[in-house]
C-alpha cells in the first residue's frame, strides 16, 4: 500500500497475486518439460515458417537453376524466416531489437575472435620462425652480428 515514503511494491505485488488467486506460499518453478513446451508454443510462427521455407529453399537450391535466379528467391525466403522470428519474439520495437543485436553481436564477435586466435597459433608460430630465419639470413649476407 502507499505510504508517505513511496509505494510498497512487494506488498502491492503480493496483494495483486492474492486477488488473482495465486497463493504466494505455493509458488514453484515450472518443470523443465513445462518450460520447454511454453517456449515451443511461443515459437510457433518461427517453426511454421521454417517448416515451409526450409524444404522450399532446399528444393530451389537443388533445382540446378542459375544463381541469378535462385539467390534473390532464397533471400526473399530468408526474409520470411526473419519475419517469423520477429513475430515469435513478440514483435519487439527497434530499440529492443538493436539492444539485443548489439549484446548478442558483441558476444558472438568475442567468441569468433577467441576461436580464430586459438586456431591461428600454429600459423603465427610459423610466421615468427620464418621472420626470424629471414632476418638471420639477411644478417649473415651483410655480415652483421646477430644478438
Amino acid at each position: 500500500m502507499s505510504t508517505n515514503k513511496g509505494i510498497d511494491w512487494d506488498g502491492e505485488l503480493q496483494a495483486l497475486m492474492e486477488s488473482s488467486g495465486i497463493k504466494h506460499a505455493e509458488l514453484a518453478r515450472p518443470t523443465w518439460a513445462t518450460r520447454a513446451r511454453r517456449k515451443a508454443l511461443g515459437a510457433r510462427p518461427f517453426l511454421a515458417v521454417i517448416a515451409v521455407t526450409g524444404p522450399l529453399m532446399w528444393v530451389i537450391t537443388a533445382s540446378g537453376a542459375p544463381a541469378a535466379a535462385v539467390i534473390p528467391l532464397l533471400v526473399w525466403l530468408a526474409g520470411w524466416v526473419g519475419y517469423g522470428a520477429w513475430i515469435s519474439l513478440g514483435r519487439p520495437d527497434a530499440t529492443i531489437a538493436a539492444h539485443a543485436i548489439a549484446g548478442h553481436g558483441g558476444i558472438a564477435f568475442a567468441a569468433v575472435s577467441r576461436f580464430c586466435f586459438a586456431h591461428s597459433r600454429p600459423a603465427r608460430a610459423r610466421w615468427r620462425a620464418w621472420r626470424t630465419a629471414a632476418g638471420r639470413d639477411r644478417a649473415a649476407a651483410t655480415g652483421e652480428a646477430t644478438a
